[in-house]
């Protein structure tokens, strides 16, 4: 889920003190409890709006718009250095509006708004007609949180893996307003076999897998090896389940459009680790086309390549 970038970026070189750390915590929970307030007093368009301004205002004087003009400079090797930084401000945006959204995640969900329009190219249709579980793989694009949205709509029970954010206070609200998603949760650091269980119980998964994955393989990204989980692929292997892509696209203010796409096909005459690994490159690939056609709704404030690539 979100990383809540306004104050934990700031408090990173402190993090080993735990005192310094828990102030901060507070700094941070306090500062987004006063934009959470003054969302909710709004529409969830002028909410999103508001949240928009906010990031754009406070985002490029954390430390974490080094790590975005980076990723930018990196999948954009040919842009120019004023394309990038205007590039990183509309990201910011981005990261403001997903975190005023969250107060408004039950109406964002609610059919009954109209806010949410799902394309079907395949992928979520194959789930309901076979009646087995899919994995569904995602990006961190525009509001990812809605992408389930979809799953629960069509009532196929679905678990999303996710990190828990360390700050308690933050995910204990965050944690209220993910409930109107209508899935299960499972935490990235209890997942390991748990995910099997949850296959092997008919429970579809969701995965987003733009990020950087330390104990993962180095699969081309944009061209240049990052380390990527290649888990799903195997899992889906080894079950004979489905690995779906699906996309968010944000429309204009609090309007998204999810696409579930054709299950990616594994390449015949391959040994299972290969298989794998051309899997997760198709995703990979799949992933680098729909950040070129909107760089703007990419949320990349993590390091995803290594630190030897500038």
């Amino acid at each position: 889920m979100t990383q809540l970038f306004l104050m934990k970026a700031l408090s990173r070189p402190l993090g080993h003190v735990p005192a310094l750390r828990d102030a901060l915590w507070g700094i941070e929970a306090g500062l987004l409890e006063r934009i959470w307030r003054l969302a909710e007093a709004r529409d969830p368009d002028k909410a999103s709006d508001l949240g928009a301004q906010i990031g754009r205002l406070i985002g490029p004087h954390t430390v974490k718009h080094k790590q975005i003009t980076r990723n930018l400079r990196i999948a954009f090797p040919h842009w120019l250095p004023h394309r990038i930084e205007d590039m990183a401000l509309h990201t910011w945006r981005q990261i403001g509006r997903t975190i005023a959204e969250y107060p408004y995640l039950p109406r964002i969900c609610d059919p009954a708004e109209g806010r949410i329009r799902v394309v079907d190219l395949g992928g979520l249709d194959l789930v309901r007609r076979t009646g087995k579980p899919g994995i569904f793989v995602s990006a961190h694009l525009a509001n990812w949180n809605v992408s389930p949205v979809a799953l629960a709509w069509s009532g196929l029970p679905l678990t999303v893996i996710y990190a828990r954010q360390k700050n308690t206070t933050l995910e204990a609200k965050i944690e209220q307003w993910r409930a109107a998603i209508g899935c299960s949760f499972l935490e990235v650091r209890q997942a390991g076999r748990q995910m099997l269980r949850e296959l092997q119980r008919g429970r579809s998964l969701g995965i987003l897998m733009d990020q950087r994955y330390d104990r993962g393989e180095e699969i081309p990204f944009f061209g240049i090896p990052a380390t990527t989980s290649v888990g799903p692929a195997k899992l889906a292997l080894h079950l004979g389940l489905p690995l779906i892509p699906v996309r968010v696209q944000r429309l204009q203010g609090a309007r998204f459009v999810i696409t579930f796409f054709q299950p990616i096909r594994p390449e015949p005459d391959l040994p299972p680790d290969e298989t794998a690994r051309d899997m997760i490159l198709k995703v990979n690939r799949m992933f680098e086309r729909w950040i070129r056609e909107t760089p703007e709704q990419w949320l990349c404030a993590k390091r995803r390549w290594p630190a030897r690539w500038k």
